[in-house]
């Protein structure tokens, strides 16, 4: 899709044999930011091997129209929950006409939600169940075997609060479990820890390490964390789960089946792959700046997290090995 920008992949095996990642995408013709704001929608696409290369299948949830809750959607997390596929995802309204090329203006977004969407295969039909909780953004559902699910999610101020429901399809039932446990952080990948009795791992995205910079940074490393019961966490020693640019010896380095290297400055949209209760991929959004960006910044710290037209916008998967022996 090289005429799109492409961010936050979740990845799910189906019973077809093939992997299915879901993820935003839009237009190249505006800008990578503010453009998502506006324009981003989700799709599937699928490959034989977590590793992909994923080719593009279809539109999942379209973009809205004037007037729907989700005109623009977001950051995607699939989970299997029994015989149903879960898609949980952020939307959002706003007014006005959508940006084009060549009126590219920017939005502001209200009613910013978490939707829900279910299938009964990664390839659909989906159906659109609507907002299931009101106010927050970046969920990321853990289901048990009973259908009862636990939604992560990160608030406007960057804490990670939690919901729950009986039952998924309880559409009215989600309701606030703990507010603001986590601090401050966002681009949460969560997941059950079979090593415990209901415990829960995660990775996030640091919002509280700065570097020692002057300028504008947005740029944080991933950690880890670990949790009996999703409320009371505990950062792994030592914490760090990927890196970020305090320079260029932690940029996150991607070395390709041929050989050649690439530097990511920034990463984001952390999302884990787990299957038969063991992590084994890690999916992150990766920003390639153009030359004028480099060109203008004295160091990696110098990069906005979000440029306006970056070189390019896509997502990495990076293998997990077995946990180190104690």
């Amino acid at each position: 899709m090289d005429d799109w920008w492409i961010w936050g992949t979740s990845v799910v095996p189906g019973d077809d044999g093939d992997y299915h990642a879901f993820a935003s995408r839009w237009s190249k013709e505006i800008p990578f930011s503010p453009g998502w704001t506006s324009n981003s929608h989700i799709v599937r696409g699928t490959a034989p091997t977590p590793e992909g290369p994923f080719e593009f299948v279809e539109e999942v949830v379209s973009p809205g129209e004037s007037g729907d809750w989700d005109r623009m959607s977001h950051n995607p997390s699939v989970v299997r929950a029994g015989d149903r596929y879960l898609l949980y995802y952020y939307g959002c309204h706003y007014d006005g006409p959508r940006p084009t090329p060549e009126d590219p203006h920017g939005v502001d977004r209200d009613r910013s939600a978490v939707g829900l969407a279910s299938a009964p295969a990664p390839d659909g039909p989906w159906e659109k169940h609507g907002p299931v909780i009101d106010g927050e953004t970046n969920a990321v559902p853990v289901v048990d075997d009973d259908g009862g699910v636990t939604v992560f999610v990160r608030d406007g101020d960057f804490e990670l609060s939690v919901y729950g429901a009986d039952h998924w399809s309880d559409l009215d039932g989600y309701e606030l479990v703990a507010e603001h446990v986590l601090a401050p952080l966002e681009d949460h990948a969560v997941w059950e820890d079979q090593d415990t009795d209901g415990g829960f791992q995660m990775v996030a995205k640091d919002m509280s390490a700065h570097h020692d910079h002057a300028g504008y940074v947005d740029s944080y490393a991933g950690f880890h964390a670990t949790s009996p019961d999703g409320v009371d966490w505990t950062a792994s020693d030592p914490p760090a789960a990927y890196p970020h640019a305090t320079g260029g010896d932690r940029d996150l380095h991607v070395r390709w089946d041929d050989g050649t290297e690439t530097s990511f400055p920034n990463v984001e949209r952390a999302q884990v792959l787990v299957e038969d209760g063991t992590p084994t991929h890690l999916y992150l959004a990766v920003m390639e700046y153009s030359e004028e960006d480099w060109a203008a910044a004295d160091s990696p710290a110098d990069l906005a997290s979000h440029a306006k037209w970056p070189a390019d916008a896509r997502n990495v998967c990076i293998p997990l090995g077995p946990p180190p022996s104690e």
